[in-house]
Formats: structure tokens, C-alpha cells, sequence
């Protein structure tokens, strides 16, 4: 693949997951997003939600978030390796985070209520290809002989 459409396909991949956030309003169900938005939420009682519309909108807005996260590792350094090895990282943090961030809701933030909102951001934000990005980078400049 030509360095262009490399450069091309990855600015497309970063616009659309600015418009996953910037609409995320409309596409997904998440009745956190105006609780945590206010300044003193601790301080707030956290509104009621519908479990399984929230699960399905996790999975749906996680899921979009790392399928464009994929694209863009995988058109940074063309390597199939290293997006599966991405990929297994994605599901296993979708799956430990989720499972944090219910059981938190569930025990009325037992978690603590910033704990449980940084668990959500790490779900609904693409936090992940911030880390991935380097962290592939670091990997892939070492030298040879400690691989």
C-alpha cells in the first residue's frame, strides 16, 4: 500500500472516531454522559439506567471505537501480527473493564465514583490506541537480540 493511502486511511479512521464522539449522544444509550459531565457528580445521585441497553450500547460504541483503532495500527506498521496481538488486548480490556464497570453500577458505585468514571472512559474513549501506538512502536525499535 502506497505511504498516501497509509496517510489517507488513517486521518479518515481519526475523523470518524471524532464523530463517534461528537455524536455520541444520538448513536448511544449512556445516561452517565451529563452525571459525569457535572463538576460535583460524587455529590449527586447517580441516575437510573436500563442494564442491557447500556451493555449493548458498551459493546456497540467499544466495539466501533476498536475496530477503528485496528484500521489505524494496522495501516501504521502493516503488520497482522501485531493487529491480532491488538485485537486479543482490546477484547481481553472490553471484557475486565466491563465487568469493573457493572459491577460498580450495580453496588451503587462501590468502586468509588471516580474509579468507575475512568473505567467508562477507558470503555467509550479510544484510550487504548494511545497506549498501543507506542507501546507497538517501543516494541518493534528494540534491538534485535532482545526479542
Amino acid at each position: 500500500m502506497k505511504k498516501t493511502s497509509k496517510i489517507i486511511g488513517i486521518i479518515l479512521s481519526i475523523l470518524l472516531l471524532i464523530l463517534v464522539r461528537k455524536f455520541e449522544i444520538t448513536m448511544f444509550y449512556d445516561p452517565f454522559l451529563s452525571f459525569f459531565k457535572q463538576k460535583d457528580f460524587n455529590h449527586h445521585i447517580p441516575p437510573k439506567f436500563g442494564l442491557i441497553k447500556l451493555i449493548v450500547s458498551l459493546i456497540l460504541r467499544y466495539g466501533l471505537n476498536s475496530l477503528l483503532t485496528l484500521v489505524i495500527i494496522q495501516l501504521w506498521y502493516n503488520d497482522k501480527k501485531i493487529t491480532k496481538v491488538c485485537f486479543h488486548i482490546l477484547v481481553f480490556c472490553f471484557i475486565f473493564f466491563t465487568i469493573l464497570y457493572i459491577f460498580s453500577l450495580l453496588t451503587n458505585f462501590s468502586l468509588g465514583y471516580m474509579p468507575t468514571f475512568y473505567i467508562r472512559r477507558v470503555l467509550i474513549q479510544p484510550i487504548l490506541l494511545l497506549l498501543l501506538i507506542p507501546a507497538i512502536y517501543y516494541y518493534k525499535n528494540l534491538p534485535t537480540n532482545s526479542r
